[in-house]
């Protein structure tokens, strides 16, 4: 299969913009479905944000055949992802967002919501079941989500309570041994109370052969989630909504193979573990003549267990070789917040939002691993305490009947307390700012253009990591500079956005384009000292860093039966102010897991009234893996493809993803940690999804 070229992607935006241009004409606002976005400070209808988002419905999420949250986001035109783990938990929107987390706490740039309950860096309970919409921020979100919207934005709404009977079924099966069940059921329990629940059970063996211990599972699945919602109107004024989550993930990990293939040699497989439960509760009172208040408060505890076979291979793979162990991280976290807000009355021309945010986040962290300059087996523990303080605002400000003006503004302020096992004592204190600027005008009934002046932040933190090695044996030479790297800096991005969304007067083509270039300054970015096996890692701030780019979303009735969807990605990177992890400084290149182009397109056929067939394709850019090495992933394209059957209230599905069985790679490192070739240097990586095919079964009632 031929690579897909950039100069193919900048033709078919070409086109694509021409014809937003040309066929943007009046149209009857009541013959499209409205699309609301909830992650806003208020709800908003997309076709009226003055930003990128992409947003999925239940149908995009049953249409990908998506498990997990990660099988979605090649759909998303300039997201990345990395794995590090089971789960492709860490998330890249524009070219950023972290990689990885180890030892030291990290501020996410791109966060994860679910119903309301922050889960950022939580990822790897992230189930599509029973999800109602996905939402993707892209570009500076400070003023929606504080120091976790840095590059944007993930938020999840599973399906609501309604007064309506509903019994949703799901069960499937797939090659890997891989299997899925789910069940869903909402209705009203009194004329006033209405419930949902839903429970799901993922399993898989996995995709890699560990031939050591004779086993093909050791990168196993297996995730249960359960929700549940109740939706009380207490009256006519009070409405009160619960949400309750429980997550179990007991994941394998073993992914790192010392023969750079999806074969493995560890005798002490790891484990990517989440035990979590939260509850959300929020309360809507109108009862005010001027504004109605909205207030919430979320609880969240997380067990979570992150091990790994540090050596990838076992006692004797070489002469002498005596050595075997596991590193592991343990952590114990919990999250209170409360967010309290008034907005005007609905129907009022000038609309506005205030309100206040206050979290309070503790996280103890155990370690167990082996320590090279003892040479003995050893312990670390961390506990990690931040409160987060806010006051925001949105006003809207109508020019004109097609022309308005929105404005918001959140002033932040983050007190992180850290203190570890080798007495290291710190604390950071950082505030900060996000806002943006937006015009709107309203082309006419069905297109609007727009600009946006945006800058979002991220706080600081402690390189605790960094702190313990300063009187280690062997990082003598780097205690100076371990030393200065004892705290790093808030980062902050300020963007630009231009955009036009809407549809063409037939009803038959709608488009979602934009522009934007952003600035970065203090980039926070992981390095790594590394001696003989020894690793320190560390975070610290470049100078600074540009990206920019473009993004399309285009749906198109090709004829009555026949759809498509368009989704193209441009982005153009540019870091200076660092050094790699042999000291060799960085200047101009490209930021690491940002690829210059992705495509997501598919043609969905509705053959007759009971069967239809998808074809989708992901097409990808090469990308750096990292900032402390050059090593870079491969291009790829992956094609899927599914047959559906309808019948009443069930369908039936055939699937396959990554149908020709590409192989491809979304997380690598560069050194040497093989004993049969003396250590010799290596890209090493972590890869995708091999091809999949399976049976969905669904019935809905």
């Amino acid at each position: 299969m031929k690579q897909f070229k950039p100069t193919l992607l900048a033709s078919l935006m070409a086109l694509s913009l021409n014809s937003i241009a040309a066929q943007a004409e009046q149209i009857d606002n009541d013959s499209l479905e409205t699309i609301v976005v909830q992650g806003t400070l208020t709800s908003t209808p997309l076709s009226e944000m003055a930003s990128s988002i992409t947003v999925w419905d239940d149908v995009s999420i049953e249409q990908r055949h998506a498990q997990h949250l990660e099988q979605m986001l090649n759909r998303a035109a300039n997201v990345n992802f990395a794995s590090g783990a089971s789960r492709g938990r860490f998330i890249q929107i524009r070219g950023i967002g972290e990689r990885s987390q180890f030892v030291d706490p990290i501020n996410p740039s791109v966060g994860f919501i679910v119903d309301g309950i922050n889960y950022s860096g939580l990822g790897a309970g992230a189930s599509m079941f029973d999800v109602a919409q996905v939402e993707v921020f892209k570009g500076p979100n400070s003023t929606r989500f504080g120091a976790d919207g840095l590059a944007g934005m993930i938020n999840v709404i599973s399906k609501e309570a309604d007064a309506r009977s509903t019994v949703d079924l799901q069960a499937g099966v797939a090659n890997y041994n891989s299997w899925h069940l789910g069940a869903a059921a909402g209705g009203a329990l009194t004329d006033s109370t209405n419930f949902r629940v839903s429970v799901y059970q993922n399993r898989s063996d996995g995709f890699i052969e560990n031939t050591f211990l004779d086993r093909d599972d050791t990168q196993n699945i297996d995730e249960f989630s359960a929700r549940a919602k109740l939706d009380w109107q207490a009256s006519s004024e009070l409405n009160i909504k619960t949400v309750l989550h429980f997550i179990d993930v007991d994941n394998g990990y073993d992914a790192f193979s010392l023969d750079r293939d999806r074969t493995t040699l560890s005798d002490e497989p790891g484990f990517d573990r989440q035990k979590s439960q939260a509850i959300a509760i929020k309360g809507a009172y109108q009862g005010y003549s001027w504004a109605d208040l909205q207030l919430q408060v979320t609880h969240l505890h997380a067990d979570l267990g992150y091990a790994f076979d540090e050596d990838w291979s076992y006692v004797g793979i070489a002469p002498g070789w005596e050595y075997s162990s596991t590193d592991e991280y343990l952590r114990d976290r919990n999250e209170q917040s409360v967010e309290f807000k008034f907005t005007s009355k609905p129907g009022i021309q000038n609309s506005w939002t205030v309100g206040v945010y206050y979290a309070d986040k503790d996280e103890e962290l155990q370690r167990n691993f082996f320590d090279w300059d003892a040479y003995t087996d050893a312990q670390f523990f961390s506990d990690v305490t931040r409160k987060d303080a806010a006051i925001f605002g949105e006003y809207q400000y109508h020019l004109s009947e097609r022309s308005w003006l929105t404005s918001s503004l959140r002033l932040s302020s983050q007190q992180l307390d850290y203190q570890d096992s080798n007495q290291v004592v710190t604390s950071v204190d950082d505030s900060d700012w996000g806002a943006q600027f937006s015009y709107h005008y309203q082309v006419d009934a069905q297109t609007m253009l727009y600009a946006s002046a945006l800058r979002s932040f991220k706080m600081g933190g402690v390189n605790g990591e960094a702190l313990s090695k300063v009187d280690s044996a062997g990082f003598e030479e780097f205690r100076d500079i371990l030393l200065a790297h004892k705290a790093f800096k808030p980062e902050s991005l300020l963007g630009v956005e231009l955009g036009a969304k809407g549809s063409n007067n037939a009803g038959d083509l709608t488009y979602d384009a934009n522009l934007f270039y952003q600035w970065r300054d203090d980039i926070q970015y992981k390095n790594w000292f590394v001696k003989d096996q020894s690793f320190a890692g560390f975070y610290n701030n470049a100078a600074d860093g540009t990206n920019y780019g473009i993004e399309v979303q285009l749906g198109y009735q090709l004829s009555e039966q026949v759809s498509s969807f368009v989704n193209l990605g441009w982005l153009k990177t540019d870091i200076s102010g660092i050094s790699r992890q042999d000291g060799i400084p960085i200047n101009h290149r490209e930021q690491a897991h940002a690829p210059e182009y992705q495509v997501n397109a598919g043609v969905n056929w509705q053959i007759n009234s009971a069967f239809s067939w998808l074809l989708e394709l992901d097409a990808k850019d090469d990308f750096y893996y990292s900032y402390s090495h050059d090593s870079r992933s491969d291009k790829v394209v992956l094609v899927h493809t599914s047959l559906d059957y309808q019948m009443d209230n069930w369908k039936i599905s055939l699937y396959a993803r990554n149908l020709f069985d590409r192989e491809y790679a979304n997380r690598g490192f560069f050194f040497g940690n093989d004993p049969r070739d003396e250590y010799l240097e290596h890209t090493y990586e972590q890869f995708g999804e091999p091809r999949r095919f399976g049976i969905d079964v669904n019935y809905h009632f």
